[in-house]
């Protein structure tokens, strides 16, 4: 769906009175996502424009991910999400939660959030912006209206050379994509190593899909631009096929350094 089309959509409930307490937006978070979320924002605020570009609105409250392995933590959605939107709104009118990569939620932060979402006060909103839906809790998606945009591997592996358009986002990404051009096993290593450790025992399992995805994703990359002969373009499905055997190896009792030391070797 095209950002006007689906704005309009959304302006028409808000009108209406039938506004949703939730819209999932599932496109680039730093472009056509980003580009509906501010629309909503400026017809719910219209004499705001200066504020809502500069993100000083006090009545729109902003999460994104954080650190090393830009990720959304338990503490940050309680602290700088729920909190905020449980206060009186300033403007005596809305008041709209955005958060920019609500994939990046690990489990307990998605649970926490849950519960804010699901008993929504009068004229609140929340509008969580993500470019891998299938990475949020379920119940946090039956809860949302959900607008598809529309990304793509293509699109994606743009991201991740440009770490989200050279802004202050996906950074992990961006540095995992640079890693393996350079095939750089110790750096992937320490990568790894770091967002295993800021995901803590309970989110492992989701750090560890994190860090494959974005190779993945560079990998599928290089498939779509392919302009290679037929054995060429083989290698590249091959090279598919060593990124999905690291991830499995990585569930076993092998060490990190090589499983990803084996992947690096197939993939060169």
């Amino acid at each position: 769906m095209e950002v006007d089309s689906a704005f309009a959509l959304v302006r028409h409930a808000i009108e209406s009175g039938n506004a949703a307490g939730g819209y999932l937006i599932v496109g680039d978070v730093r472009g056509n996502a980003m580009e509906l979320a501010q629309k909503i924002l400026l017809t719910l605020f219209p004499d705001a424009r200066e504020q809502i570009a500069a993100r000083t609105h006090p009545d729109v409250i902003w999460l994104e991910p954080e650190g090393k392995a830009r990720n959304i933590k338990v503490d940050s959605v309680r602290e700088k999400l729920v909190e905020p939107m449980a206060s009186t709104s300033f403007s005596g009118g809305w008041k709209v939660g955005v958060v920019v990569g609500a994939d990046r939620m690990w489990a307990e932060a998605a649970n926490a959030f849950l519960k804010t979402l699901e008993e929504p006060t009068p004229k609140t909103m929340y509008l969580l912006l993500t470019d891998s839906p299938e990475e949020l809790l379920p119940t946090i998606i039956s809860r949302t209206q959900r607008i598809e945009l529309g990304t793509g591997d293509r699109e994606r592996g743009f991201l991740l050379r440009q770490g989200y358009g050279g802004q202050a986002g996906n950074v992990d990404d961006y540095a995992i994509a640079e890693a393996v051009k350079a095939r750089d096993i110790y750096g992937l290593v320490e990568i790894f190593a770091q967002m295993k450790e800021d995901a803590g025992p309970e989110n492992l399992p989701q750090a560890r899909k994190e860090f494959f995805r974005a190779i993945m994703a560079l990998v599928r990359e290089e498939m779509v631009d392919a302009k290679t002969p037929d054995e060429e373009l083989y290698r590249k499905f091959r090279n598919v096929e060593a990124v999905e055997s690291a991830y499995r190896q990585s569930e076993a009792h092998i060490g990190d350094e090589a499983v990803i030391s084996q992947m690096i070797d197939r993939l060169a």
